[in-house]
């Protein structure tokens, strides 16, 4: 037998785990199982949509009753308006009429409870998105630590080979292909456990509550139209120069984004959809629980509503 054929049957033979773990992890993209599907596809949806409340009272608070004004905080005021309070609080508080003060207490305390059960539906849906993403991630991260065992095997595998062959050939242009092929080998592995590339799963976003948040559009009605309204008002945020919803997105901009958010990044995240690694999976988890804090801060709100109301 040759040297040169030799070299290179004995540099093939030791390149053999590298080339099993590249066929191991070339596929990208994960194949389609029942598990994937059931966390691809979006249960968390309801199946009806929020109409818009013609009711609701959006009065300037220059314009709202002296009464209101002189009996609630200038922030109760806000929230009262959005919710389409102002015309009843005007009637409970000129009434003298305990029948009628009744009537317009209890429609004060409905159309508020009306408002939180909306709310508390949008806090569930995104609590269940939050979690389906979370276990997607947990699923894919499954994946990729099997690919990581495989490669570390095969670079022991190759170590091995190597060493054995050293010890049992004799020939030194032999041993030294040998070693060259197993270098080669081992090199590669190195590499790819260093650089591991991820399975990544393809979804298709675009309709949910994340791209309203980032188009500051309530597309559809997919928030309830007071909520909206409240979470794009300056005045409930504590800095007052942006809205809840802007505050939102800046903080995905710099912790999602790194700052600079890639027209690549806005088809994924925001639109189309496309293919997601573990990591933005997660990310997809993080934005919908950081906006479920969001819209429980306007929880607090009512809240403060309620107790105003009721020492009115």
């Amino acid at each position: 037998m040759s040297f040169t054929s030799s070299f290179f049957k004995m540099a093939h033979l030791a390149a053999v785990p590298l080339f099993a773990a590249v066929w191991l992890s070339s596929c990208s993209t994960l194949n389609e199982s029942s598990k994937l599907t059931a966390l691809k596809n979006d249960y968390c949806a309801p199946t009806v949509k929020y109409q818009q409340d013609d009711s609701a009272s959006l009065n300037e608070v220059q314009t709202i009753d002296p009464l209101i004004k002189a009996k609630l905080n200038q922030h109760d005021i806000y929230l009262a308006s959005h919710l389409g309070l102002t015309t009843l609080l005007s009637s409970y508080l000129h009434s003298s009429v305990p029948v009628e003060k009744l009537a317009s207490k209890q429609q004060l305390i409905e159309r508020i409870l009306l408002f939180n059960t909306q709310t508390e539906a949008i806090v569930a849906e995104l609590d269940c998105n939050g979690e389906r993403f979370d276990q997607l991630a947990r699923y894919l991260d499954d994946k990729n630590n099997h690919t990581i065992i495989r490669l570390t095997v095969a670079s022991i595998l190759t170590a091995a080979v190597v060493s054995i062959s050293t010890a049992l050939v004799k020939n030194e242009k032999l041993d030294k292909g040998i070693n060259i092929g197993g270098g080669i080998a081992g090199a590669g592995l190195g590499f790819m456990l260093l650089n591991p590339k991820g399975k990544k799963v393809a979804l298709k976003t675009g309709k949910g509550l994340l791209t309203n948040v980032w188009n500051e559009t309530n597309t559809e009605m997919a928030f309830p139209p007071a909520l909206w309204r409240v979470m794009t008002d300056k005045t409930f945020s504590n800095s007052g120069e942006l809205s809840l919803i802007q505050t939102l997105k800046r903080r995905w901009e710099l912790f999602v984004f790194n700052g600079k958010v890639e027209a690549e990044d806005q088809l994924r995240f925001f639109k189309e959809g496309g293919y997601f690694s573990e990591e933005d999976v997660q990310h997809l988890a993080d934005m919908h629980n950081q906006l479920q804090a969001s819209v429980r801060s306007v929880q607090q709100d009512t809240r403060s509503l309620i107790e105003a109301i009721n020492h009115l």
